[in-house]
């Protein structure tokens, strides 16, 4: 496509070729990658929790593929279990494995630092089920519902909240 005006530099108006270009790139935007219908509902959910519940939403942590090289050959390295979901926020993390357990069950395996004792819910539309750490933050929840959504609730104890952290840190739902 040539443009309208063979001159035409960055700062002048839109011509016609650009709206076209850009009537496309939206058309791909909304064909391919449209906006979620539950937008507005996950951010008025978020907002609702850190503001009247001083909790902090924590978000998926996906960290890169490490590559090592030895002459010729690459090797990919995986960080950490490939089943394993990381939640992050600026305090605190949450790692957890899901593993079957028995026929259409699951083991939920989880760690959260910093060390120390947290409270923990487990909540999918099964309902809710809570187990507590240990000190060194790991937590075990068992007989869960196979291929289900789920959120994680984790409630610091009084000493970790005294020293900075939260105290509700809510996972974003995903499926074991």
């Amino acid at each position: 496509m040539e443009p309208e005006t063979g001159n035409q530099s960055e700062f002048e108006p839109l011509d016609s070729c650009d709206e076209r270009i850009l009537a496309v790139i939206n058309e791909l935007h909304h064909r391919d990658d449209p906006i979620p219908n539950d937008l507005n509902d996950r951010v008025e959910f978020v907002l609702e929790l850190e503001a009247a519940l001083d909790a902090k939403v924590a978000s998926v942590y996906r960290p890169k593929e490490f590559a090592l090289m030895r002459g010729d050959t690459e090797l990919a390295v995986n960080q950490g279990d490939p089943a394993s979901i990381t939640f992050d926020c600026e305090t605190v993390t949450v790692m957890v494995t899901p593993r079957p357990s028995a026929a259409h069950e699951m083991r939920l395996d989880g760690w959260i630092g910093p060390e120390g004792t947290y409270a923990v819910e487990f909540r999918s539309p099964q309902g809710t089920r809570r187990a507590s750490s240990d000190e060194s933050g790991r937590f075990v929840i068992e007989g869960l519902p196979d291929n289900e959504m789920f959120q994680l609730v984790i409630r610091p104890d009084e000493a970790l909240q005294r020293e900075g952290l939260p105290a509700v840190v809510v996972t974003p739902a995903v499926r074991l």
